[in-house]
């Protein structure tokens, strides 16, 4: 049986999230992406690994600014709901801008939104716990 090879993200709490291209050729940090903060964890998971792809094929690339963020109305491809976003990028590292085109599918935004309302029931059992 042959090994697995995939895309990895690194997304602990308090710490910057860093997508890792397959084979581990390259990394992408969220803090080499000026703008990323405005966009939901799903987003950036999917945004930093399309940069880590990209920084396989030209290793100069980076870092970026993220110049335009479009999110079209939500849209069927074949049973699946997807929300079809489009990322400017200025590339800094190559002087280039370019788009990034992305498929969040419903299900990626439930599961988002069920992370979020998770984290906040738990931040407020934290809040009303008694102090010691």
């Amino acid at each position: 049986m042959g090994r697995r090879v995939t895309d990895e993200i690194k997304d602990r709490p308090g710490e910057p999230m860093v997508a890792r291209s397959k084979m581990g050729e390259a990394t992408v940090s969220e803090l080499e992406v000026k703008g990323i903060e405005d966009l939901t964890q799903t987003e950036k998971k999917h945004l930093l690994l399309q940069l880590a792809r990209d920084r396989v094929k030209n290793s100069s690339a980076g870092p970026w600014e993220i110049t335009d963020v479009r999110r079209e109305e939500w849209g069927s491809v074949g049973t699946t709901l997807t929300q079809q976003m489009e990322i400017g990028i200025k590339d800094m590292g190559r002087n280039a801008l370019f788009e990034v085109l992305l498929d969040i599918t419903q299900l990626e935004r439930e599961l988002e939104a069920k992370e979020i309302q998770t984290e906040e029931l738990e931040a407020e059992k934290r809040r009303a716990a008694p102090k010691e």
